[in-house]
């Protein structure tokens, strides 16, 4: 009698897979996809600080200075510098007038030099 019993539920069961399920009411639960595995990226380079380029003025300046140390025209001893949009002003002290005069020009000469202002000061045997 249990096998007969056991048979019957079987084939009860292989008879319901059978038949179309009834559609229910209740909507379906979307199925989250998963996420892919993240790929490790080969690391960047830190970005590379570049040095801060000197400004035209500043290159200026340097070449003035330069020519005024190189020179045995005048004595640029004593002679500072400072360029504003391509003039030149000289400060510092000439040991005579006629001097002052001939580093003025001198750096008027130099490439690049839009015009000089002469702030040097005149101090006998500087």
């Amino acid at each position: 009698m249990r096998t007969a019993l056991f048979a019957i539920l079987i084939a009860a069961g292989l008879a319901a897979c059978d038949k179309p399920q009834p559609a229910s009411s209740v909507a379906p639960v979307p199925v989250a996809a998963k996420p892919l595995p993240v790929q490790p990226q080969a690391p960047q380079p830190a970005p590379v600080a570049e040095e801060p380029r000197p400004s035209a003025d500043e290159l200026l300046a340097t070449r003035v200075k330069s020519a005024l140390r190189d020179t045995r025209k005048v004595d640029g001893q004593g002679v500072g510098v400072t360029v504003a949009g391509g003039v030149v002003t000289l400060y510092g002290t000439a040991p005579a007038a006629e001097e002052s005069r001939n580093i003025a020009a001198f750096v008027g000469g130099v490439e690049g030099v839009r015009s000089v202002v002469n702030k040097l000061v005149i101090v006998r045997g500087s």
